[in-house]
């Protein structure tokens, strides 16, 4: 009698390939999906048998193409040269929902085509979709509508029925932004926002600014001044110093993108301003930000990782459920006072 202990081994690809009476290399083509090698489909059953007699447990991957669901989720957020800018907390906020319903989490920032699109579905490379960048005529949106692919969108478009997303109110927030400003004094008032390009393509989060803006035109007695500029330092800083050029008199600011706040900040230190006493400064953006920026600005929440977040939760209830159910969620805009505003110089 052997003084050594048999160990059993797990089963092998060798193994599956013995039961099954093929090659190991045939196995690893059925196992890994490879779909440039013909293997008629009675084969490809004898080896599925095979794996499940031995109790063989392939590659996750390769579980997942064979049930034809990849338990992964794939964030649509491109960007552009206006921008060249991600916020994080979109992205950390639906990983976080992922992870809890143990799904994968992908992003893609590169720019799709409708064919591309739809092959993340159709090559199992994802169950569904966050849309983000929407724009008030979205093609993406008629795509996977029509096809009948769930997914999720940030933001709205023009068309909302029985079309799942989460957004914020930007245009109340511009508006009330404004009035917080009107109401400490301020007059002459300048608004920065988001690229025109975006405005201009369409896209929801522009739109919903300029119509806050226009609403506070004609609402408030108020000269006024508007750029709408890359979200880059440097281009926040030339455009508040346009903005002096135009309304000499200004003495307050309303940023619908306030992450790039750094620029409007020093052009005003250049200029000899003091932050609030000379100057006053309302933005969105997200809470950790505008907490961390010296001086603190008085902004409302942007809710960054609550609409990646709940948009995520939304998305896995339309895989998870069998009649999932339209959710339309706006999260409220709440102005936070800190130290960027004060009453009107005199």
């Amino acid at each position: 009698m052997s003084g050594r202990s048999e160990r059993k081994t797990n089963p092998t690809q060798v193994d599956v390939a013995r039961l099954a009476g093929v090659s190991r290399t045939t196995v690893s083509y059925v196992l890994s999906g490879s779909a440039n090698v013909s293997i008629p489909e009675e084969t490809r059953q004898r080896i599925w048998s095979a794996v499940e007699t031995l109790g063989y447990t392939p590659h996750a991957q390769a579980q997942r193409l064979r049930s034809g669901k990849a338990n992964t989720i794939t964030m649509l957020f491109p960007w552009d040269e206006a921008s060249k800018q991600i916020e994080l907390e979109f992205l950390t906020g639906a990983a976080r929902a992922a992870t809890e319903e143990n799904y994968f989490f992908n992003l893609i920032t590169a720019p799709l085509s409708e064919e591309t699109l739809l092959s993340l579905y159709r090559g199992a490379q994802t169950d569904g979709v966050i849309l983000m960048q929407i724009r008030l005529q979205d093609w993406r949106v008629d795509l996977l509508r029509e096809n009948g692919y769930p997914f999720v969108v940030i933001g709205r478009c023009e068309d909302n029925t029985e079309l799942s997303y989460v957004d914020i109110e930007y245009d109340q927030a511009i508006w009330k932004g404004f009035k917080h400003l009107v109401d400490l004094g301020h007059s002459d008032i300048g608004f920065l926002t988001f690229p025109a390009t975006w405005r201009l393509e369409g896209n929801t989060g522009p739109n919903h600014c300029m119509r806050g803006f226009e609403r506070a035109q004609q609402t408030f007695d108020i000269r006024t001044a508007l750029r709408e500029v890359p979200m880059f330092v440097e281009d926040v800083y030339q455009a508040t110093n346009e903005l002096f050029d135009e309304l000499p008199q200004m003495t307050a600011i309303v940023s619908a993108y306030s992450a790039t706040q750094a620029g409007t900040y020093r052009a005003l230190f250049d200029r000899g301003l003091r932050i609030p006493d000379d100057f006053s400064i309302v933005g969105i953006t997200g809470e950790a930000n505008a907490g961390l920026m010296m001086p603190a600005l008085t902004a409302f929440d942007s809710h960054n990782f609550e609409r990646g977040y709940r948009a995520a939760k939304i998305l896995l209830k339309k895989l998870q459920l069998e009649s999932p159910i339209t959710e339309q969620i706006v999260l409220p805009m709440e102005l936070t006072i800190r130290e960027t505003t004060g009453p009107a110089p005199h």
